[in-house]
C-alpha cells in the first residue's frame, strides 16, 4: 500500500530544544542528544531543561508514525464535512486551529488531539476534500474561505481574542486573512505532528 505523505519528515525537533550544549544530559551537544531521542535510544526526560509536558510533546511527535494510523494514498480527494470543530471542551480562551476538509487531514489532527486534553476550535475550511498542501495548488484554500468560516461560525463571539493559527503550507496567504478578517494569524508547522512541540508547555496529557 503506497501511504500519503503526511510530513512527517518536515517536523523540526531541534529547534524545541535547549540549543545550549550544557553536556547536562550525558552527550555532548542537543545534535547528539536529538540523533538518539529519534533512534529511541534514549527519552526527552533525560535532559533536566525539558518539562514534563515538553517531554510529553516531544514523545508524542517522535512517535507520531504509531500514532496517526497508516493512510492509503489516493488520487482523488475525499470529502469530509466542513464547518467548526471542538476537542477538549475550548472556552473563550482555547486556541483557533484552521485546517482543511480533506478526510485525510481530520484523521490526522484527531489522532494527534486524543495525545492531550488542552482544549481546541478547529475551523475546518470548505477546500472540496483537498489536503492543504494540494488546497493551495489548486487554490481551494483562500482568504476568502477562511474570513466567511469565520462569520458563519460566529468565532468572535466564541472567543475573548482574535488570534488563528494557519497550517504552515497556507503561509503565503498570511496578510491577507489578516486583512480580510481583522484578526492576527500565526503560521502553525507544516506536519500536524509537530502540534504537539508547538505548543509546548500546554500540551498536558490526558
Amino acid at each position: 500500500m503506497l501511504k500519503a505523505n503526511l510530513y512527517f519528515d518536515q517536523i523540526d525537533f531541534y529547534k524545541y530544544l535547549p540549543q545550549t550544549d550544557c553536556k547536562e544530559c550525558g552527550l555532548d551537544s542537543c545534535k547528539e542528544l536529538l540523533k538518539r531521542l529519534k533512534t529511541g535510544g534514549i527519552k526527552p526526560e533525560v535532559c533536566p531543561h525539558i518539562s514534563k509536558n515538553m517531554a510529553h510533546a516531544f514523545n508524542t511527535a517522535l512517535n507520531v508514525d504509531r500514532i496517526i494510523p497508516e493512510i492509503e494514498l489516493i488520487q482523488l480527494p475525499v470529502l469530509a464535512e466542513s464547518g467548526l470543530v471542538e476537542f477538549n471542551m475550548p472556552d473563550k480562551n482555547s486556541s483557533l486551529l484552521i485546517s482543511c476538509n480533506s478526510e485525510i487531514t481530520q484523521l490526522a489532527i484527531s489522532a494527534i488531539f486524543a495525545t492531550t486534553i488542552k482544549p481546541f476550535y478547529v475551523l475546518f475550511v470548505d477546500t472540496k476534500g483537498d489536503t492543504v498542501d494540494m488546497a493551495m495548488i489548486y487554490k481551494t484554500f483562500t482568504a476568502k474561505c477562511v474570513k466567511d468560516m469565520i462569520v458563519d461560525s460566529s468565532m468572535s463571539e466564541r472567543l475573548n481574542h482574535k488570534e488563528m493559527i494557519i497550517p504552515g503550507f497556507a503561509k503565503p496567504l498570511n496578510r491577507e486573512i489578516e486583512r480580510l478578517t481583522g484578526w492576527n494569524v500565526n503560521i502553525g508547522p507544516v506536519c500536524c505532528g509537530e502540534l504537539p512541540l508547538y505548543f509546548g508547555e500546554d500540551w498536558v496529557a490526558p
